[in-house]
């Protein structure tokens, strides 16, 4: 056996044994405001009056607020990620924010995403998510292309049409305070995908100061 073809074997095995594991990082709720979320899609569902089929609604027992989706990482790298997580939250004492009203992305034309937003306590947010991108940024992991923008994800549309009917819908809502929640810790999540639907298993809670 040449020593190439030795090489080449050992580089395929670690590859072999490297598992991915598809990882984010979010603020978990209470069990109360996921009730409370719950009922605000059921009142939804019935103010747009549109198949459920067209309609994916996320599950409240599966609704958080995500600060960073990373994706598959190697599962070498997750206590890297941990760790870094934690020290993203020194100096950050626990806090609160407020959900309330309801948005669509994009903001104008047909809604792919629907949405709860953020009123109180956003700023806090904001800069958990920007203490974040830069210790992870250590890790490799690039920021986001795009404005964090703090929202729990009602429902994604899969219909064109149904996306305008939605738009339109959302657009003749009134202002509301649904929940308040507190935060304490952020937690690293494992995303497992199934047929029956995600599942998410936390590895790590860094707690804040």
């Amino acid at each position: 056996m040449s020593f190439v073809f030795y090489k080449r074997c050992i580089v395929f095995y670690k590859r072999c044994i490297v598992m991915l594991i598809r990882c984010f990082i979010a603020i978990e709720l209470d069990e109360a405001v996921r009730k409370e979320l719950g009922r605000l899609q059921d009142r939804l569902r019935r103010r747009f009056d549109v198949l459920d089929t067209s309609v994916n609604w996320v599950r409240p027992e599966n609704i958080h607020l995500t600060l960073k989706f990373l994706g598959d990482v190697q599962d070498n790298v997750i206590a890297d990620i941990c760790s870094a997580v934690s020290m993203a939250v020194v100096g950050t004492v626990p806090f609160d924010f407020e959900f309330a009203n309801c948005g669509c992305f994009p903001p104008s034309g047909s809604a792919r995403v629907l949405w709860t937003g953020i009123t109180d306590g956003s700023k806090e947010l904001q800069s958990l998510q920007t203490a974040l991108e830069n210790h992870l940024g250590m890790l490799g992991f690039p920021p986001e292309g795009r404005k964090f923008t703090p929202h729990l994800t009602l429902a994604r549309i899969k219909n064109a049409k149904i996306g305008q009917t939605v738009q339109d819908a959302v657009k003749d809502i009134e202002p509301f305070v649904l929940a308040r929640q507190d935060v304490w810790a952020l937690t690293v999540f494992q995303s497992e995908l199934t047929r029956t639907g995600p599942v998410y298993t936390a590895l790590h809670h860094a707690k804040l100061d």
